[in-house]
């Protein structure tokens, strides 16, 4: 039988041993922070699912007699104004649609604004609208088994930080990041690192790392990420994601419902071709890159097994080609065409597709041609013609799925959320749903280039057949987005539309707030 002293010291070895394998997993814990994302910021609370239909009984309209806010938007005075209050009610029943259509007017009667002057005239409020909506989950996405791949240089990174926050922040998607240079010099090892803190600090779980090879050309560094992906893939991985620094997913959660409805443990080849039919005819049919394409674990781990002879045998100049060569190369996978995944290659004026309702999983080229797709107002350099999608995509913090959703009230204006709110002057609505309908998309943009012979005339396979544009300002007027932000639990949103023929530019307002959120007597 042991002596007592004997299990004391047995005891305060088994301690200090003890004592030893914890000091060795914090600091193992420590060592793979950088991979593991252990220094992520965690996400803010969410409200608590019980307390969705919690309401405060039949509150009446706020009407705020001032409307300090107004300061915030920059849009010289005098101008009209309108606003509405918009109630939120989740259904759970309730499935997203196309276009609702309400009896009721949108906005009451419209005011001046002039310098210096806030004041709101309640002859001007309408109670607030309710509006039933799919109801919204409670929780942050997890996409934790999907990897995303992309690169770009460190100053178009920094320009578009905000943007991925918007839909990478707090979903537990692994993001790698090749990081090229400027003009062939390449980013400081330091300046990388703190980029990627920073972005970690706002909930992304971001990786930078340097191309496989300096020098490499834009094509070459998309195939690597091939390459970068396998390395940095986990036991959990089971989608591969290649983008662009200009794809944008509106719903990380939508986005994951889409993949949900493939089997990832099979060779699976998934992305969107052109809505051109000329570039479907001119590249194949192919997953083109902006839309996203997408590889299940299985597929990506053959493309790299033939990784140096798919570069060998191939002399394509464009990444996504390349992998679509080697998959077709080496094994019998072809692309599965998914909706919702849009490439943009239209040019122009794109309100026909962002007013159709349709629903968009993800989108291209949001950096070039938000300002001027109307042709009015003067033209913005740089960063001002982008698309505000940070802000255009806010409002789906309180109503979930609802970006670029539509209302049509009455018979002269359509809401798509996010984007325009459109009026029809003199009927045109009501004879544009008589003879070309809601439901097809309006071919807004720059005709498509043209296919001797083919039947297609430019959009048919992806969007269906189209209704000519209307006349801007004669059968159409479009408001467009102006900005939006969150305050007093819900979302302030605005329209603008410049002035004609020397009458005002036209703002409208609408305040989004969940039912739970709405206080009796709260200026919002």
């Amino acid at each position: 039988m042991p002596s007592r002293r004997h299990i004391i010291t047995v005891t305060s070895s088994i301690s200090s041993f003890a004592l030893f394998v914890f000091i060795l997993v914090v600091l193992g814990l420590r060592y793979t922070a950088r991979g593991s994302g252990a220094d992520v910021a965690s996400p803010p609370s969410l409200p608590e699912e019980n307390n969705i239909f919690s309401g405060y009984g039949e509150a009446k309209s706020r009407c705020p007699s001032e409307a300090p806010w107004l300061n915030q938007i920059r849009i010289d005075r005098p101008f009209q104004y309108a606003r509405r209050d918009i109630i939120l009610r989740p259904n759970r029943d309730l499935a997203r649609k196309s276009v609702t259509k309400l009896d009721e007017a949108l906005f009451p009667d419209f005011q001046d604004i002039s310098e210096g002057d806030n004041h709101l005239a309640s002859s001007t409020c309408l109670e607030p609208l309710r509006l039933e909506v799919p109801a919204w989950p409670e929780t942050y996405p997890d996409a934790s088994h999907v990897i995303f791949g992309l690169s770009t240089s460190m100053a178009r990174l920094e320009d578009s930080l905000v943007y991925f926050q918007r839909w990478m922040s707090f979903t537990k998607a692994r993001v790698i990041i090749v990081v090229t240079g400027e003009a062939d010099i390449m980013p400081k090892h330091s300046d990388m690192r703190d980029l990627e803190r920073r972005m970690r600090q706002m909930g992304m779980h971001v990786t930078l790392v340097r191309p496989m090879e300096e020098g490499m050309p834009m094509e070459m560094r998309y195939f690597s990420l091939v390459k970068v992906l396998m390395e940095h893939r986990d036991g959990r991985t089971e989608w591969a994601v290649f983008m662009d620094d200009d794809t944008f997913f509106p719903s990380m959660r939508e986005f994951i419902n889409t993949l949900n409805d493939y089997d990832a443990s099979k060779l699976v080849y998934l992305g969107a071709i052109s809505e051109e039919w000329w570039a479907v005819a001119r590249y194949s049919f192919m997953g083109f890159g902006g839309a996203g394409v997408l590889l299940s674990v299985p597929l990506l781990e053959l493309v790299d097994r033939h990784y140096q002879d798919c570069i060998d045998q191939s002399g394509a100049g464009a990444g996504d080609m390349r992998i679509y060569e080697c998959i077709r190369w080496y094994s019998d996978t072809g692309l599965q065409h998914v909706n919702g995944l849009f490439q943009i290659d239209l040019h122009g004026d794109r309100s026909g597709l962002f007013e159709s309702g349709r629903k968009i999983v993800s989108l291209h080229h949001w950096k070039e041609g938000w300002w001027d797709e109307g042709q009015l107002g003067t033209p913005r350099p740089g960063h001002a013609t982008w698309f505000p999608m940070d802000r255009m995509n806010v409002v789906a913090d309180v109503c979930a799925e609802c970006f670029l959703q539509r209302w049509q009230f009455g018979d002269d204006l359509v809401l798509s959320n996010g984007y325009t709110i459109a009026t029809y002057p003199n009927g045109a609505l009501s004879k544009f749903e008589r003879h070309r309908g809601l439901e097809k998309v309006e071919e807004t943009w720059i005709k498509p280039g043209v296919i001797k012979g083919a039947n297609n005339p430019g959009w048919d396979h992806y969007l269906g057949v189209m209704r000519p544009p209307l006349e801007l300002e004669h059968e159409k007027i479009q408001y467009r987005f102006l900005d939006a932000w969150k305050v007093d639990g819900g979302v302030r949103q605005f329209y603008h539309h410049f002035g004609v023929n020397g009458s005002l530019d036209t703002v409208m307002e609408l305040f989004w707030i969940r039912e739970e959120n709405w206080k009796v007597g709260k200026t919002p």
